[in-house]
């Protein structure tokens, strides 16, 4: 299995009207792609698995969120955690 690659951009929690703003770009300059992860990779922490998950092209991540953890019930019915993360991958559109 062919390991994907850290997002090595930035990552912030401002909207993407606001990053664009303070660009001097428009929204309509990018194609906006949602990235969550729930859980993670194994051996990774969720904001490493996060960054994997974040498509090679984008240029920024905004409105990301780490939303903690939430309990849910496995097969047992034992209580597990999950971590849960969510962002916007904004990829700027080719002219």
């Amino acid at each position: 299995m062919v390991e994907k690659k850290l997002f090595t951009g930035e990552m912030i929690n401002a909207s993407a009207s606001e990053y664009c703003a303070s660009m001097g770009t428009e929204l309509r300059d990018y194609e906006l792609r949602g990235v969550f992860m729930k859980g993670g990779y194994s051996g990774s922490t969720i904001f490493e698995s996060f960054r994997r998950d974040v498509p090679p092209e984008a240029e920024v991540v905004t409105d990301v969120r780490y939303l903690g953890t939430v309990t849910g019930e496995s097969f047992f019915y034992a209580a597990r955690r999950l971590e849960v993360m969510i962002g916007t991958a904004l990829i700027r559109r080719k002219p």
